[in-house]
């Protein structure tokens, strides 16, 4: 309970010396400690543990981890005009400000809240003094730092597209959005030189998963680089190539496993801490953290989680997913254990909103529907299906279907026989579709490959000028824009 305290006294702490009056316009982080931090080891954990907590908080704020499920589109929306405007694209009108139970994603004030306490944890802990603290616990835990940087850059950027760098705790000048490739280089830059300073796993089980590894850096970088892709596509290859590599090394570390999907133990891999998890965001009722902005508080109904009874009478969902989505990545006919173990009447036949999810049905309290599981970010069917990715776009075709297959055979589907080229590319963004649902990835993966521009990939779909113009992103907070006059609005949204 004590520990608890001081890792949360210490969140209040770095709020109030992080807090913005204008955008990027720090206060020097001096003031944090003076004589009374950075003393020790323990001082350094709870830093650590306070950036955790700095990043988990802008997910609690928001439906922001499911933003990328949403905005797509493919799903009935009936009366949940927040999630239906996100699922138009309209993300500059009133819907999407409505109070219906589902808060819009805010700001980005959150996140340089965690990059600023992860610079502060970079920049002091290798200066701490304490006997009992050895270098390579201290690298560890700096390059940790560096971990929840980067990460939380990488979200940014695939919200945002150009987003400020910011590198420096005690710089407090105000700075332009910069160029977001040029962002994810630096971000691979640090990532590179601190992942051998990462532990492959930690001897405490409850730190599976929830803490930066090696795996969890592999996996973030692989994701940079097929990002980057997307975007660069002069240095395709060369990001392909780094992928692939990538995902080997995360393979070879030989810590993570696909499992089974069975009805006892399929729920265990999206509770969290298995040994499929690569990285997670931990969510424990247990010690007070509560959730109401995840798609489970959407696609369920009695008996999981209470319903209002004009919800057909308690049975009925929020919203359920488009049939013509549903048949066309669980084709008639085909055999997935997925399609069996994740969907209750997914075609709403009992009623027009009896359809259910149940990918997401770790609720601990039907009443107040508090969830209870970490918020999957990286697991190890993503890893496999990203590499397989990679190396059917290099055009090595048979270790990219045996990827593939790995995962289509725990899920009991048939295996590919088809060619190589776009056949199997789409067979893999079709896979990764399906088998990531509801994990935040799908919108992201149409925009990276660019089928956000197909009509039959994305229901609201964009054109090419419209791409061009960054109408993938998020518009810039107008107080940013106003406080800051070098940040300049994404072009499709200064309207």
């Amino acid at each position: 309970m004590q520990t608890r305290y001081k890792t949360g006294l210490l969140i209040g702490l770095l709020l109030l010396c992080i807090s913005c009056k204008k955008f990027l316009i720090v206060k020097p982080v001096d003031t944090l400690s003076g004589s009374e931090f950075w003393q020790n080891r323990a001082d350094a954990e709870k830093a650590i543990n306070g950036a955790y907590r700095l990043l988990l908080d802008k997910f609690l704020e928001s439906t922001l981890y499911n933003t990328g499920d949403f905005r797509a589109g493919w799903w009935n929306w009936f009366d949940k005009r927040n999630l239906a405007a996100l699922g138009r694209n309209d993300m500059l009108g009133s819907d999407l400000a409505s109070s219906d139970g589902s808060d819009r994603p805010k700001n980005w004030t959150q996140f340089y809240r965690t990059i600023a306490a992860a610079n502060l944890c970079i920049d002091r802990i290798p200066g701490i003094e304490d006997p009992g603290f050895t270098q390579q616990q201290r690298k560890a835990l700096v390059a940790e730092a560096r971990f929840i940087r980067a990460f939380t850059y990488f979200y940014m950027v695939r919200l945002y597209g150009d987003v400020p760098l910011q590198l420096d705790p005690y710089e407090t000048d105000i700075k332009p959005r910069i160029n977001m490739l040029t962002v994810l280089d630096t971000c691979i830059q640090d990532l590179r030189a601190c992942e051998p300073d990462l532990p492959v796993t930690y001897d405490d089980p409850t730190f599976r998963a929830v803490r930066g590894t090696r795996g969890a850096a592999l996996t973030l970088m692989a994701h940079m680089y097929m990002w980057k892709a997307g975007f660069d596509h002069s240095h395709q290859q060369q990001y392909w190539q780094e992928a692939a590599q990538l995902g080997q090394q995360v393979m070879d570390l030989g810590v993570y496993q696909l499992l089974p999907y069975t009805p006892e133990a399929f729920q265990n891999i999206f509770k969290g801490r298995s040994a499929e998890g690569i990285f997670e965001l931990s969510l424990d009722i247990n010690y007070g953290v509560q959730f109401h902005s995840l798609i489970a508080q959407w696609v369920l109904h009695e008996p999981i989680i209470h319903s209002s009874g004009n919800l057909q009478g308690g049975f009925g969902s929020e919203i359920t997913p488009k049939r013509i989505w549903l048949d066309k990545i669980y084709p008639s006919g085909e055999p997935d254990k997925r399609f069996t173990l994740w969907f209750d009447d997914p075609y709403s036949d009992a009623n027009p909103q009896s359809a259910m999810y149940l990918k997401f049905s770790a609720v601990s309290n039907p009443t107040t529907r508090d969830y209870d599981a970490n918020l999957i970010i990286f697991r190890y069917a993503d890893l496999l299906l990203l590499r397989a990715e990679a190396l059917a776009d290099l055009g090595q075709n048979g270790p990219a279907i045996t990827l593939l297959n790995m995962v289509r055979d725990r899920a009991g589907a048939r295996a590919y026989a088809g060619g190589g080229g776009p056949a199997l590319q789409d067979a893999i963004f079709l896979e990764r579709a399906k088998e990531l649902w509801g994990e935040g990835h799908f919108y992201y993966d149409l925009v990276r490959t660019g089928r956000i521009m197909d009509r039959n990939m994305c229901e609201n779909f964009l054109t090419p000028e419209q791409f061009d113009r960054r109408a993938w992103t998020w518009p810039i907070d107008l107080g940013a824009v106003k406080n800051n006059p070098l940040i300049i609005q994404n072009d499709y949204w200064s309207r």
